[in-house]
């Protein structure tokens, strides 16, 4: 008997093992920025956003998960680091492959789009293009501290994370208004599915979005 549910229990974990998408290779994964189809009237104010910035700082070996890292054994650097947004693991945390993004997009990018698409759904009207700017045009820049999405093991199944932080300077002629955003999403599941992956993503751009919006009432 003893023997049969330690049996179970080794069975058990390879089966999250195998399943939980801890493969070694690369993944890609595509986010699209969730969108909630809620846009204010017009405040009369517009915004440029001038600026995306990733200032993430990446470890070889960090002790914790939630620190983005690369697999050493493939190809590294900057055009890389700007498309990395998880690292997967297997069930003893053991770092494996990496999610990056499609070719062509960026996390620097990914901001961008849903700082567009906060600002709009808040009744900015954001002007595309420098010609465009004028006395009453706010400028952004922001800075990119963390996006970055990670597993941690667990018994019966496996919690997925996903933390933004991004520090936003909005300037007129006069004022600096600086904001700090950060949030986190996690959930629990029986795999590492892309799938799994893109909800904790996309739940994590949502919160981020509603964040950003709180704070510019």
């Amino acid at each position: 008997m003893g023997s049969k549910f330690n049996l179970s229990i080794v069975a058990i974990f390879i089966s999250v093992l195998f399943l939980s998408g801890c493969a070694t290779s690369r993944s890609v994964i595509d986010v699209p920025i969730p969108v909630s189809g809620e846009i204010s009237k017009s405040n009369g104010k517009e915004i440029y956003i001038n600026l995306v910035t990733d200032k993430r700082l990446f470890e070889i070996k960090p002790p914790e998960p939630s620190t983005p890292s690369l697999d050493p054994s493939e190809e590294q650097g900057d055009k890389i680091k700007l498309r990395a947004i998880a690292r997967k693991r297997n069930t003893y945390g053991m770092g494996l492959g990496d999610i990056l993004l499609p070719e062509g997009k960026t996390v620097n990018l990914l901001i961008d789009a849903a700082l567009r698409q906060a600002f709009i759904e808040s009744g900015y009207k954001v002007i595309n293009s420098k010609e465009q700017i004028t006395n009453n045009t706010y400028i952004l820049d922001a800075q990119i501290n963390k996006f970055w999405s990670w597993m941690n093991p667990g018994f019966w199944g496996i919690t997925l994370s996903t933390e933004i932080s991004t520090d936003i300077a909005i300037k007129d002629n006069s004022t600096i208004d600086n904001k700090i955003i950060n949030v986190k999403a996690s959930d629990t599941f029986q795999t590492g599915s892309e799938d799994n992956w893109l909800e904790v993503m996309q739940s994590a751009l949502k919160a981020y979005k509603t964040e950003l919006k709180l704070k510019l009432k």
